[in-house]
């Protein structure tokens, strides 16, 4: 390891332990909040929400419905952000080596000839005035 300490590294375990918790938990509150539905543009509210002797809320619900999923945004992305700080080591050398790789083209049969009469002109102009 590049002179990283334990201290150093159980750190930067615990804050990845840490950020997939949060991604995982904004995951996890997007998949069990209640998803109103949408028919002939109007809400469709689930039978076990109308059922009661309350009066339904219709705003409420809506309300409701928007702060899980900002909190699940919230979450998401913020437990995103947090790994891709704590990984950013990995994924920039990783981005870093892809670009340094030198790319091989296949060579033109054109340019090769142009190469090698450039060549062969050159040690014969040699040979002659030698």
């Amino acid at each position: 390891m590049g002179g990283m300490s334990v201290h150093g590294n159980r750190r930067r375990r615990s804050l990845a332990f840490i950020c997939w918790l949060v991604f995982a938990a904004g995951l996890l509150v997007q998949l069990l909040s209640p998803h109103l539905k949408i028919s002939n543009r109007a809400f469709v509210i689930p039978p076990k929400m109308a059922a009661g002797s309350n009066a339904i809320r219709l705003d409420e619900i809506v309300a409701r419905q928007r702060r899980m999923q900002l909190l699940s945004i919230l979450l998401t992305v913020s437990g995103a952000l947090g790994l891709a700080f704590v990984y950013r080591d990995i994924l920039i050398g990783a981005a870093s080596r892809r670009n340094s790789e030198p790319v091989e083209e296949p060579a033109s049969r054109d340019s090769t000839q142009s190469q090698y009469q450039g060549a062969t002109r050159k040690t014969l102009d040699e040979e002659n005035h030698t």
